[in-house]
């Protein structure tokens, strides 16, 4: 077993917070897909400062949070719901900073861990095929956007207070999605596998989005404002292969496409902050050693911007992307969107 190694420390934030944040963490049980268990994170706008959160993506490998406070109070208002589906082999929490950075500029984020394709089922032997695991996302999505709108009267019954569900903005529903999970965003909107569009997803957003498994058809289905964001060294999902097909075949109005230049697959995860806390590591166990060595030359490199600053781009994108098909603030959004156009190193389209 791997120590347990202090002080890491996420920080800084990713942008000058606006507001704290608070992260709860829960299990919930779908009866209806026979007792599937589903765990999520959830961040959200608080006014309260608790204890920091701490992440640990390896056993007993810890480090605390930039911004986010264990189970803090809500701030009261009102908050647009976005639902963030991980990658394959991916876990929950592998995008804990554009997560906090979202639900400090007043979003509720709620990530689950996909069963079946999550790290640790990679990892001990319990992945599924795809057939499967494709159906279980989408299912997934829609599972936690019912509790979180309290169809299911789940979340209360399972300790998340009704403070924080009296908070969603019911109207306001986003499903973002990086690398596999932007499959089961943009499968949620269009319906695929006998399950029907999920009509209370007002945005889609595909990060560094892994779609070659999606039909033409489906694709075709896509009416949802829809914002595909592509990484110019992707090599895990090209922009060849899974970004010019669905920029190609998705009807949505409108829809957006950034292309990041000097970024690579990874570019919205956390897997930049986990090699940057690695070098304070001594002693990684060759396992780890083997797999941070893999990693580095997607994240680190003269051809490659910092990750920090990708990951900036990406939430700057992402919320005047909200801001104009969620009705936030639309003026703020397109002012954004502008600045964004007119700026080095990427490239936005919108139709």
């Amino acid at each position: 077993m791997l120590r347990l190694v202090t002080p890491l420390s996420a920080r800084p934030t990713i942008e000058p917070a606006i507001r704290t944040v608070g992260r709860r963490t829960v299990t919930w049980t779908d009866e209806a897909r026979n007792g599937r268990a589903v765990t999520v994170d959830i961040w959200y706008p608080s006014t309260s400062l608790t204890a920091l959160t701490h992440y640990e993506p390896i056993p007993g490998i810890v480090f605390e949070s930039a911004n986010a406070h264990d189970t803090a109070a809500v701030e009261p208002g009102t908050y647009p719901l976005i639902v963030l589906s991980h990658g394959r082999t991916g876990m929950r929490f592998a995008y804990a900073m554009l997560s906090e950075a979202l639900a400090a500029r007043g979003a509720i984020v709620v990530a689950p861990d996909h069963a079946g394709d999550a790290m640790n089922d990679w990892l001990g032997g319990t992945f599924v095929d795809d057939r499967t695991n494709e159906v279980n996302r989408v299912g997934d999505s829609g599972f936690v956007i019912d509790t979180m709108l309290g169809v299911n009267n789940i979340a209360t019954s399972s300790g998340i207070e009704p403070d924080l569900l009296s908070c969603v903005d019911h109207t306001r529903i986003a499903s973002i999605g990086h690398s596999y999970g932007a499959y089961t965003a943009l499968a949620a909107a269009a319906g695929v596998r006998g399950v029907a569009s999920d009509t209370r997803i007002g945005a889609v957003i595909g990060l560094q989005p892994y779609t070659r498994s999606m039909s033409e058809t489906a694709l075709a289905r896509v009416v949802t404002p829809t914002l595909l964001i592509l990484s110019e060294f992707d090599t895990t999902a090209p922009i060849a292969t899974d970004g010019n097909r669905p920029w190609a075949l998705i009807p949505a109005s409108p829809a957006w496409r950034l292309d990041l230049h000097a970024a690579a697959h990874h570019a919205s995860s956390d897997m930049g902050l986990y090699l940057e806390l690695a070098a304070s590591i001594p002693d990684l166990p060759p396992m780890v050693a083997a797999y941070v060595a893999m990693m580095t030359p997607d994240m680190v490199g003269e051809h490659l911007r910092p990750w920090r600053d990708g990951i900036l781009v990406q939430l700057h994108t992402i919320w005047a992307f909200l801001d104009v098909t969620l009705g936030i603030d639309p003026v703020r959004g397109n002012v954004e969107a502008e600045r964004l156009a007119a700026s080095p190193g990427l490239v936005l389209q919108r139709r």
